[in-house]
């Protein structure tokens, strides 16, 4: 028996004592989550949490007016609260390429570069992790970005490779096909569903078209997983897209909370 069995099994329970999606609580399920994990496997769950880390880390260099995202690996809420000895490796590449930037040109290179190259060292570091769901789901993820990028940009008439994240075989489909999917629904099975949530208008439906194929690629990265930390960090992943559509549209959030329960029934 997996040494996760208990975990997976006891997740229903944990999300019923939430009584409804107005309780429910991103942190409490991450905490329950790393509380349970041995120290190696939780560190391939503060992978998927440091892409909130991201986020906050470019709020406070370029001192964004933007919510703060709750949910990461690290606590600051400015770069002098940063324990550089606490973060990871990525993460010190990219300050050291910030210093070095701004004690040559006395300045911060601008925040689309910075957030690009801080990007870039993440997803390399997560494609490369020795962990199934964390390379399968980060290069699923990255793919995605690239897209959609590359979509919303060819619609501009701006396309260029600037605006994609790492160059690979998706890429190349990218920047030299002309066909309206770039000749990509051929070459993964996700794109026919992507390229039909891209060309939603309604702003609000077309994020939940996107966050639904996230979804469904995480149970087909896990599709013969049942009782391992695979399916763990589905979970906290799932979770955190319930914990956002809760706060964005009450509805969605109400719906995605119903999966992600009826989801955890069926393991």
């Amino acid at each position: 028996m997996s040494k996760y069995y208990c975990l997976i099994s006891s997740l229903p329970e944990l999300f019923f004592e939430t009584e409804s999606s107005q309780n429910f609580d991103f942190l409490h399920i991450r905490d329950y989550i790393l509380e349970k994990i041995s120290d190696k496997d939780a560190d391939y769950a503060h992978v998927l949490l440091n892409g909130i880390d991201n986020y906050n880390l470019i709020t406070a260099i370029y001192g964004k007016n933007r919510a703060w995202k709750k949910g990461g690996k690290l606590e600051f809420r400015s770069t002098d609260d940063l324990d550089r000895s606490a973060l990871p490796e990525y993460m010190l590449y990219f300050l050291e390429y910030m210093d070095n930037y701004k004690a040559e040109h006395k300045t911060n290179p601008d925040e689309s570069v910075a957030e690009k190259y801080l990007l870039e060292l993440y997803y390399d570091k997560a494609e490369n992790s020795d962990n199934t769901f964390i390379a399968k789901w980060f290069r699923f993820d990255r793919e995605m970005k690239n897209i959609q990028a590359a979509y919303l940009s060819r619609q501009l008439g701006i396309l260029s490779e600037d605006y994609l994240l790492k160059k690979d075989a998706v890429t190349d489909f990218l920047l030299k096909n002309v066909s309206p999917d770039f000749g990509l629904s051929r070459e993964k099975d996700y794109a026919p569903e992507l390229f039909q949530a891209l060309e939603t208008h309604n702003l609000l439906e077309r994020e939940n078209k996107l966050d639904m194929l996230r979804w469904k690629q995480i149970d087909e990265i896990n599709i013969m997983e049942y009782f391992s930390i695979d399916v763990a960090l589905g979970i906290v992943q799932k979770a955190h897209i319930a914990d956002r559509w809760l706060a964005l549209n009450s509805e969605n959030g109400k719906k995605l909370f119903r999966k992600l329960i009826d989801d955890l029934v069926k393991k």
